[in-house]
């Protein structure tokens, strides 16, 4: 197996493993390859040997060949796929190395910009970003992932308010995990699935989604086709009726006698969700691992983490969109302790009108009075 499908391989782990938590198992949209995207590019910032053990656990291959597999994806980019990095450090604060791996860094700007660049990096789906930062954030990593396959053919809406899906890949899969399971999948020409799977009810989440990557990796391989059923002759089932009968088509779009014909009704969603992974596998051990790259005293009292992710998506009639920034933060853990201080306070009130001048400092402009001002405070009268 080359280097390449070891790490798409470890990606598909890592998302079954993130899906494990009861937190996650249901969520509305959920990236897991954007937190693995963030936690790999900065993997060989991780020295301490039992937290990079750890580390690598989670990523499912080495710290380099994580950082080279985020670097090969970056730079070889999927049409149809938008992906990004972004990393923004204190403007006040010098790491004492430069963080690893492919995350350029630069001055953290203000929150306006950090919004900007979610929606620029996610062609509009996410509005903000996922983290409001302020005094107490040191560092800030960011992953954004999006995609917009469209279907090939626009699908139709029936009368009950569901989209119809005529041919294409459709098939009953038995697996281990669920049973027989129904999918549908509309085919698009951006190089992109969109894979729709149906399990019994009483089958919880974390089954069902066993039972999609039972689904997935025979996509992969080539073994899942339109059409395909349990061995026998098909009969009704827990999300599929079978029926034979006698209709009217049109002469030159008729099928032949006995064909078999497969209609998906799939609804129209949209989803948007807020994760805290802030304690997902790995996470704190990356973080750990950029909260050493720091002079000590950047960090006298103490280190804390934040990981959040902002996800959005929409499947209708036209296709899939869907979009994802995860945010990682190291924060100083509190601001300096207080101390009690004799002090005198002079306190200048400005409650009847005033003057302000503004003026311009530095270059040729230094002490050019800008504007002035004449302030009539409310309620009080002119003097």
């Amino acid at each position: 197996m080359t280097t390449s499908a070891v790490s798409r391989a470890a990606l598909r782990e890592h998302a079954a493993r993130l899906r494990r938590r009861p937190d996650l198992a249901e969520a509305p949209i959920l990236s897991a390859t954007g937190l693995w995207l963030l936690l790999g590019a900065v993997a060989e910032a991780v020295e301490e040997p039992k937290e990079r053990a750890a580390l690598e656990s989670v990523l499912g291959v080495p710290a380099t060949q994580a950082s080279a597999a985020v670097t090969a994806l970056l730079a070889d980019p999927h049409l149809a796929v938008g992906a990004a990095l972004g990393g923004w450090i204190r403007p006040d604060l010098a790491l004492t190395a430069p963080v690893p791996g492919p995350v350029p860094v630069g001055p953290l700007p203000g929150q306006a910009a950090l919004d900007a660049w979610a929606r620029h990096h996610t062609r509009g789906l996410i509005d903000s970003f996922p983290v409001r930062v302020d005094e107490r954030t040191l560092l800030l990593l960011a992953s954004a992932l999006v995609t917009e396959p469209r279907w090939r053919t626009r699908l139709a809406t029936g009368r009950d308010g569901l989209l119809v899906l005529d041919g294409e890949l459709q098939a009953v899969v038995t697996t281990e995990s669920a049973g027989p399971v129904g999918v549908a999948c509309p085919p698009t020409d951006d190089g992109i699935d969109v894979l729709s799977v149906i399990a019994a009810p009483e089958f919880a989440a974390e089954d069902v989604w066993r039972a999609v990557d039972e689904v997935v990796a025979r996509r992969l391989d080539g073994t899942l086709l339109h059409g395909d059923r349990p061995s026998g002759a098909l009969g009704d089932g827990h999300a599929w009726r079978v029926r034979t009968g006698t209709e009217s088509f049109p002469a030159r779009r008729a099928p032949a006698d006995g064909a078999e014909l497969w209609t998906g009704r799939l609804p129209a969603w949209h989803a948007d969700a807020r994760h805290d992974l802030t304690d997902a596998p790995g996470v704190l051990e990356a973080g750990r691992g950029l909260g050493r790259l720091f002079p000590p005293a950047a960090l006298t009292d103490g280190l804390d983490l934040r990981c959040v992710q902002a996800a959005t998506a929409t499947y209708d009639a036209d296709g899939f969109r869907a979009a994802a920034v995860t945010a990682l933060e190291v924060r100083a853990a509190s601001m300096a302790a207080y101390v009690e201080r004799r002090v005198r306070r002079v306190t200048l009130t400005f409650d009847r009108p005033h003057a302000v001048v503004a003026l311009a400092r530095g270059g040729t402009w230094d002490g050019v009075p800008l504007f002035h001002a004449w302030v009539t405070p409310a309620g009080r009268a002119r003097t």
